[in-house]
């Protein structure tokens, strides 16, 4: 782990003790962003689907157990050790891989899976058109990207303490469209839901 790693808040990177605390409260709090990417997400049984930042791989046993297969990717060793355990019996069954990596480096051959999708992560991403170069490289032709973006420039609020804090970018629907235009998704599309404290969350949805 680097030392600007270690700085981080437990939010943006969970480790140790607390880490394994604040993923469980992140479930918690994240109940809305869930349930509306399900909704979003539309998932199908023949679908295979990678999780970028999938946290301890609670909205993958909870919202993706009837897909083919299922991935997820995560910085925090904390966060694969408990998706590991969470989904033992698909990994097992081999219908599951949890790998520790970085979302601009991910660790996939091209064209593996139908659905990629980050959700209460990617203004974290400290290389966003790398990870979103990334995520498209793994699609197959047609395959979809899913991407929520929780606060953005959109949703009129005042997020300078959360950038000073978290050190996270604030994106605005033009700077989505163009990151994603630059790495050759197609057919881009926005929605948009409310939650608490999240006025306008936006959903990016994209093609390969």
């Amino acid at each position: 782990m680097t030392v600007a790693e270690r700085k981080m808040p437990q939010q943006m990177l969970p480790r140790g003790l607390a880490g394994k605390f604040t993923l469980i409260m992140m479930n918690r709090m994240h109940g809305a962003i869930y349930k509306n990417m399900a909704k979003e997400l539309g998932l199908k049984g023949d679908d295979d689907v990678l999780e970028v930042a999938c946290g301890n791989g609670y909205f993958l046993k909870k919202y993706a157990a009837h897909v083919r297969s299922i991935a997820g990717l995560d910085l925090s060793d904390v966060s694969i050790d408990m998706a590991r355990k969470k989904h033992r019996d698909r990994i097992e069954a081999g219908t599951a891989e949890f790998i520790q990596g970085d979302a601009s480096q991910l660790p996939w051959e091209d064209d593996k899976f139908g659905v990629v999708t980050a959700m209460g992560s990617f203004i974290g991403f400290p290389r966003p058109l790398e990870s979103l170069q990334e995520m498209r490289r793994v699609l197959r032709p047609g395959g979809r990207a899913v991407i929520s973006i929780e606060w953005n420039s959109e949703d009129g609020k005042d997020h300078k303490k959360e950038v000073e804090q978290y050190g996270m970018h604030i994106w605005s629907e033009d700077e989505v469209r163009d990151m994603m235009g630059q790495t050759g998704f197609s057919d881009i599309r926005f929605s948009y839901a409310k939650a608490f404290m999240m006025p306008k969350m936006m959903t990016v949805h994209a093609l390969k």
